[in-house]
């Protein structure tokens, strides 16, 4: 029996008004492992929903909705959009698993160990619609949800939706990559942009091209004075550096996204000849939770020993950001270096936090370009795109985005909200959000087993 299934068997022992309320804390044994997304799946069946009130569900509680390019989610949108049990849809999947595993195998995109900003431009442009200089997104998940809507009550027609549509299914969130590999585009685009500028003026020439190290092609810039025809050429075969890529995201959110609650604290406090004795014993104390191995030391001796690190690693931080440092890149965050390359090849889904983050981080760069702008409205409407819910008030964090987009000086507000968080002890939304990123088709097939 698959952990899924013995969790549908748990909640069928509930009635259906405790159901919802259940499935929000995690339940006891191996139905732990369950995401929630997948715990409210099973409220789904077990409730009997509709397929808009599933995904109207799924999205109120910051999930994604049934996804129509995913094959293993198609069967799901036909379960719900049939009213089919749990037990008819474990039926359906089996009976068709065959034509559901080998998709997503043969992308003709990123096939390489690297991927270039020629390849990346590609991806881009081969999946929007060109109108003037804006790109706008192909409707194929529009169509396969339109196509899946017209089987329903034909197994038939199911089967026959699946083996006319393999070349569009996929094994991420389609949608969800395209936009994050479109701002990114965007983002390199505007660098280069800014550099071919600085050439021609002779102003912070340097500056610019630090900037492109996020491309794998700086040195072969210098050699010689080159054509802007002959740059761009350059550029477009150069390979893009994901650890530069994350190091730029990760310095524009001011060190936050690896920064804990702890470090941010103690920043806050500044000298520790300052904090007053109350809040000396109350410090001492957190950090003393926090590394238990400090059990033993007095309130001084721990506060001080936690500022040497905290020194230390400032200085490390300041040799990786310094334009003219030999290590510049050493220490990279190589885990976030992977979820970005995974982002773009198509591994790894791209949770709604992490999307944000990034098209706002993106989106930064291209203050000359009005119509690629980052504001609520358009952030909302990639959001829907993608299968998410819109910016909700109640929610902490979605409250934050729309306080840093309408701020005046959104770097203060980070700043703010990030110590805010610090002082009741936790950490901010951005702390290793990358961690969060699973593959929604490895993970329902997991359950599965």
């Amino acid at each position: 029996m698959s952990v899924f299934e013995k969790m549908i068997q748990d909640f069928e022992k509930e009635n259906a008004a405790e159901l919802l309320e259940n499935c929000m804390t995690f339940q006891p044994g191996k139905t732990r492992q369950i995401p929630l997304r997948y715990r409210l799946i099973a409220v789904g069946f077990l409730s009997k929903m509709s397929l808009e009130e599933l995904n109207n569900t799924l999205k109120k509680e910051g999930c994604e909705q049934l996804y129509s390019r995913n094959s293993l989610e198609a069967g799901l949108i036909f379960a719900f959009l049939n009213h089919m049990s749990y037990k008819e849809w474990k039926r359906l999947q089996q009976k068709y698993s065959a034509l559901m595993e080998d998709v997503g195998k043969n992308s003709p995109y990123f096939s390489g160990s690297t991927v270039t900003y020629g390849e990346l431009e590609k991806y881009v442009k081969e999946n929007s619609q060109e109108r003037g200089d804006i790109l706008h997104t192909r409707k194929v998940t529009g169509y396969l949800d339109k196509k899946l809507a017209e089987t329903r009550g034909n197994e038939e027609k199911f089967r026959d939706f699946l083996i006319q549509n393999q070349d569009d299914f996929s094994r991420v969130r389609e949608k969800t990559r395209y936009y994050f590999c479109k701002y990114l585009y965007y983002y390199i685009e505007q660098k280069i942009e800014d550099y071919l500028e600085a050439c021609r003026s002779g102003f912070g020439v340097e500056q610019a091209a630090s900037e492109l190290f996020i491309l794998k092609s700086a040195s072969k810039l210098r050699q010689r004075k080159l054509s802007e025809e002959k740059i761009r050429e350059i550029l477009r075969s150069s390979s893009i550096s994901f650890g530069n890529i994350y190091d730029a995201f990760n310095f524009y959110y001011f060190d936050y996204v690896s920064s804990d609650w702890m470090e941010v604290l103690l920043e806050y406090y500044g000298n520790p000849e300052n904090i007053h004795p109350d809040a000396r014993k109350e410090l001492a104390k957190s950090l003393r939770n926090y590394e238990p191995k400090w059990q033993s030391k007095s309130d001084d001796e721990v506060i001080m020993e936690k500022y040497r690190a905290l020194e230390e690693r400032e200085r490390e931080l300041d040799a990786v950001y310094s334009l003219e440092g030999s290590t510049r890149g050493y220490q990279k965050n190589r885990s976030g270096e992977k979820s970005v390359r995974n982002y773009v090849k198509g591994i790894l889904d791209i949770d709604r936090t992490t999307l944000i983050c990034y098209l706002l981080f993106f989106g930064s760069a291209l203050t000359d370009k009005e119509e690629h702008a980052i504001t609520g409205k358009r952030l909302n409407e990639i959001l829907l795109e993608c299968g998410f819910a819109c910016l909700r008030e109640e929610d902490d964090f979605d409250y934050f985005v729309t306080e840093y987009l309408n701020a005046e000086d959104p770097v203060d507000y980070l700043m703010e909200s990030v110590t805010q968080y610090a002082l009741q002890e936790k950490n901010f939304f951005l702390y290793h959000m990358y961690r969060n990123s699973v593959n929604n088709d490895e993970t329902i097939r997991k359950l599965m087993k």
